[in-house]
């Protein structure tokens, strides 16, 4: 099988899964309890002093109806939706009163400039320590604690810790990181913004990383520990390899389970995010799927679900691409070897 036609079959694979995923968010949006259209037009019609009869009300409510497709019979709103979808057109939120596509891409610019370090910093330092725990015993008694503690901790109640005591108690850092802190640094780069905004990105950035870390590290310690003690590496003792050598050989066996496990775990540090929002009102996605959910904005909803979606299938994809570069079995399974 040649590389070409290895990545064809991922591509098909992971639209299959697009595709399931997404009718399966619309279903559910579709048929979840309560009437977006009466929340709409209630939202319109929230104007102080105004009164409005009950003809009036029906009115707003149709409109609303239209507005959201669902005065269309079923197989003619799910066209209407992928057509959309695939033109770019992820609906009109009431809540924002904006398209849903530049308010998304919006959260998305803040969530990736939180989420994307702190997945990649924690993969790199919880395997690094994980890999020192195998090899070295007495810092293991030391760390696997530690880890465990770390592993076990949610994200949403180590951020409130952190916010407590570095940011109330000891207000070292910003215990908030509003959009002001984000744009003003985007928009002006300067010592001076970039001091403001790692003074408020830090607590966030570190509830994060301290918990996806300590997944990581216990899983690779568990895979060293595996190599270490293989065949191989009894092998590699009785020719005289230094202990580095042969750790650094387990590393390239143990590291693979880790690398295929980024994809997933960028899905789980998005879950993270959204905690760490509401904690720390950040103005991602999370704050952004709240105020859906609060007020009934089935596009806006249905939008945010649907963008992450896509993003952990395609870093999936990534890893898949990685995999082939790093593990030689792969590339030689793929040619017939």
């Amino acid at each position: 099988m040649s590389l070409l036609l290895y990545v064809l079959k991922r591509v098909a694979a992971y639209v299959i899964i697009f595709v399931a995923a997404t009718t399966f968010i619309w279903l559910l949006v579709r048929f979840a309890p309560g009437d977006p259209a009466l929340a709409s037009a209630m939202r319109v019609m929230m104007a102080p002093g105004v009164s409005y009869t009950k003809e009036q009300m029906e009115e707003f409510r149709r409109r609303a109806i239209e507005m959201l497709g669902w005065n269309l019979p079923l197989h003619e709103q799910y066209i209407l939706f992928w057509s959309r979808l695939l033109a770019g057109d992820l609906g009109y939120s009431t809540y924002y009163s904006a398209p849903v596509a530049p308010k998304i891409r919006e959260l998305l610019v803040r969530d990736i400039l939180l989420l994307s370090p702190a997945a990649v910093i924690s993969w790199f330092l919880g395997n690094w320590l994980g890999a020192w725990a195998a090899r070295y015993r007495k810092l293991d008694k030391v760390l696997l604690p530690l880890l465990y503690i770390l592993t076990s901790t949610p994200y949403f109640l180590l951020g409130l810790v952190l916010a407590y005591t570095l940011g109330v108690v000891y207000p070292v850092f910003k215990p908030t990181l509003t959009s002001s802190d984000i744009d003003l640094f985007l928009t002006t780069p300067s010592l001076e913004t970039f001091k403001r905004f790692l003074h408020a990105y830090t607590l966030p950035f570190l509830s994060l990383v301290l918990v996806s870390m300590g997944g990581w590290a216990s899983g690779m310690r568990s895979l060293m520990m595996y190599e270490l003690e293989t065949n191989y590496a009894r092998f590699l003792e009785t020719l005289g390899f230094s202990d580095r050598k042969v750790a650094g050989y387990a590393l390239r066996h143990a590291i693979n389970p880790q690398v295929t496990g980024l994809g997933i775990q960028f899905g789980t540090i998005i879950v993270g995010g959204i905690a760490i929002s509401s904690i720390f009102n950040y103005p991602g996605a999370g704050i952004g799927l709240i105020y859906a959910i609060n007020f009934r904005d089935v596009f806006l909803l249905q939008g945010i679900i649907i963008v992450y979606i896509a993003m952990v299938l395609i870093a999936c994809f990534i890893v898949d691409l990685v995999y082939v570069i790093i593990d030689p079995r792969v590339r030689l399974g793929m040619m017939g070897g």
